[in-house]
């Protein structure tokens, strides 16, 4: 997908070349290049708008965030927390540190071993460089200025189905971190909340996903990429188990 989505950029941008549209291309370059300079100031702009996760401040989140890192070999990443109405870890950097951005509101919504599902998503995300190729692709909205964020909408239109590779890359960079029980219980609350979730069962949460016919859908691509968790049926698909809790 990200090959496609490369060669999809280049035909664009070869064709406003070849019709001498300069203008467009003076402008595509100077987004890059403002995103770019945004990317890197990532960590002073966090440090002005939130309070650092250190081995003294929240320490328990730090030491989960040092273990993960080292497991995924991800570069050097600092993590921030910021009171915002939001349930969505924000990442961001163009290289190391890379800064991951955990709002209040997520944290007093997950329990330790969720929050471990959610950081191992972020990491993922880093590790498999998505900040920045979301420069060039596309990525959060927060990677423009809100005066350009329509042509963060198109640009995500455009190259979708890579956005989505990488939805499913960190899915999976999650359940590594956390196990797929717990990464499908995490999806869970931060879907539909901590009082609903509570009447799910999981057996028929995953049996509904397999009835789903259009689109893929976020936990039927975890169920075939790790297999089933313990709890179904107290059996493990062939070669998950090393991704299990």
């Amino acid at each position: 997908m990200l090959c496609l989505a490369l060669a999809m950029l280049a035909v664009l941008v070869a064709a406003a070349f070849v019709f001498k549209h300069k203008a467009i291309l003076r402008g595509i370059v100077g987004i890059w290049l403002t995103m770019i300079a945004a990317s890197l100031q990532a960590v002073t702009y966090n440090l002005l708008r939130g309070v650092e996760v250190t081995p003294t401040q929240f320490p328990d989140i730090y030491q989960i965030v040092q273990e993960l890192r080292q497991r995924l070999q991800a570069p050097p990443t600092r993590v921030f927390i910021v009171r915002h109405l939001s349930l969505e870890a924000e990442t961001l950097g163009f290289r190391a540190p890379y800064s991951i951005v955990l709002p209040s509101l997520l944290l007093d919504s997950l329990k330790t071993d969720e929050l471990r599902y959610v950081l191992g998503r972020e990491l993922g995300h880093i590790r498999f460089a998505h900040t920045r190729i979301a420069i060039l692709l596309g990525g959060d909205k927060s990677t423009l200025p809100d005066v350009l964020s329509w042509i963060a909408q198109l640009r995500n239109i455009m190259f979708s189905s890579y956005r989505q590779a990488q939805e499913l890359s960190a899915d999976r960079a999650g359940i590594l971190a956390g196990g797929l029980r717990v990464a499908i219980e995490s999806l869970a609350k931060l879907s539909l909340g901590n009082s609903q979730v509570h009447e799910l069962r999981r057996e028929e949460l995953i049996d509904q996903t397999y009835e789903l016919s259009r689109g893929v859908n976020r936990l039927r691509a975890m169920v075939e990429w790790a297999g089933l968790p313990p709890s179904k049926l107290g059996v493990v698909q062939e070669g998950s188990s090393d991704v299990l809790p």
